[in-house]
């Protein structure tokens, strides 16, 4: 899976001009719904562990020329390198998740449980950040896991290893947000986007050696374009976070899920799930709200501390 945007971990933007930063997140989306369904046609022939690698190599390209302008690798220094390492591993293995989710289940399903991250990130911060949760978040996030429950329909519907895997997906990308929360201000976009493909390498290359198959001239074709587009997309997320308040980027990423059913109906022959896209919004709604509440008690703390 293409790693997700991450509008909590950028800086905050200079002079807010939303309307393009919200053409840049909707662009960036499409070209990680892209990316993904290309990925997901790979996994017909090829293993994921050999597919990460290819996408990394193509996805440098523009994430090279974006910490170009950022001032190279020269100027990069990391403020918390254990985290930024465990960082990149989680951002790892929550690919390979993501891939063989995409593998067994269509985009939409996976998409659909993906959308729950925040929720689990609201359980996971008491623990660890030691934050309180108060009963309108918990709410939401009864309400979220009721529409992950209408998704799945266990009991109706058999539980797979591709379900397994797209909520390992969720549980790994929540341990990335959460490091987020703690590092982002004091570490620079450069370090934090050459972890995220310094552990997609380090956790998919020993395997990729050991299951290599020499691709197709038009399999390179694809690969490259879904590491283009991944890395593309990237960038384009960094400059819409500089260009509007994360709070109106974040959320962008749920119009990823129109792109999913899209493609898994024209290219996959998957048939829209009525199951999936109320349940989908029953996760959505829950997690918008927890967007809302989130910038409530951020907004209150600043005022505490003026």
């Amino acid at each position: 899976m293409a790693p997700a945007p991450e509008p909590v971990a950028a800086a905050a933007p200079g002079i807010e001009t939303p309307l393009l930063g919200i053409l840049c997140s909707l662009v960036a989306n499409v070209m990680f719904a892209s990316s993904d369904a290309l990925v997901k046609g790979l996994t017909a022939s090829y293993s994921i562990f050999q597919i990460i690698p290819m996408q990394v190599a193509f996805a440098c390209i523009p994430i090279l020329i974006m910490l170009r302008r950022d001032g190279g690798f020269r100027r990069m220094r990391a403020a918390h390198p254990r985290l930024i390492v465990l960082r990149g591993f989680l951002a790892g293995i929550g690919t390979i998740f993501g891939f063989y989710a995409f593998s067994a289940l269509p985009l939409a399903d996976v998409y659909a449980i993906a959308f729950c991250t925040p929720m689990v990130v609201t359980i996971l911060s008491i623990p660890i950040l030691g934050e309180q949760v108060r009963i309108h978040r918990w709410a939401a996030v009864v309400v979220g896991f009721l529409g992950i429950l209408v998704m799945v329909r266990p009991g109706f519907e058999a539980l797979t290893l591709g379900h397994l895997s797209a909520l390992g997906s969720v549980f790994t990308g929540a341990g990335v947000v959460l490091i987020m929360r703690k590092i982002s201000r004091d570490e620079q976009r450069a370090v934090l986007v050459t972890a995220v493909m310094l552990g997609l390498l380090a956790t998919s290359l020993p395997i990729a050696l050991f299951v290599f198959k020499l691709p197709a001239w038009f399999d390179v074709l694809r690969v490259g374009a879904a590491g283009l587009f991944m890395g593309s997309a990237q960038f384009l997320v960094v400059r819409a976070l500089s260009l509007a308040p994360a709070s109106t980027i974040a959320p962008m990423q749920y119009t990823m899920i129109i792109w999913a059913l899209a493609y898994g109906s024209l290219f996959f022959g998957n048939a829209i799930d009525p199951f999936v896209v109320v349940g989908a919004g029953i996760v959505i709604s829950s997690s918008l709200y927890i967007m809302h509440r989130e910038r409530r008690r951020g907004r209150t703390l600043r005022a505490h501390v003026k």
